[in-house]
């Protein structure tokens, strides 16, 4: 959803697709503790 609005922003601002892209790339690095259950049997 982020990578969508991000791709329209940034013809109007390059910054604020910048900074979409850079929030998504941050949600990656945040560990997601409903995975590790689901993943770690």
């Amino acid at each position: 959803m982020l990578y969508a609005l991000a791709i329209p922003l940034a013809f109007l601002n390059s910054w604020i697709g910048c900074v979409f892209y850079v929030a998504v790339a941050m949600i990656w690095f945040v560990p997601d503790r409903r995975m590790e259950k689901t993943v770690t049997l």
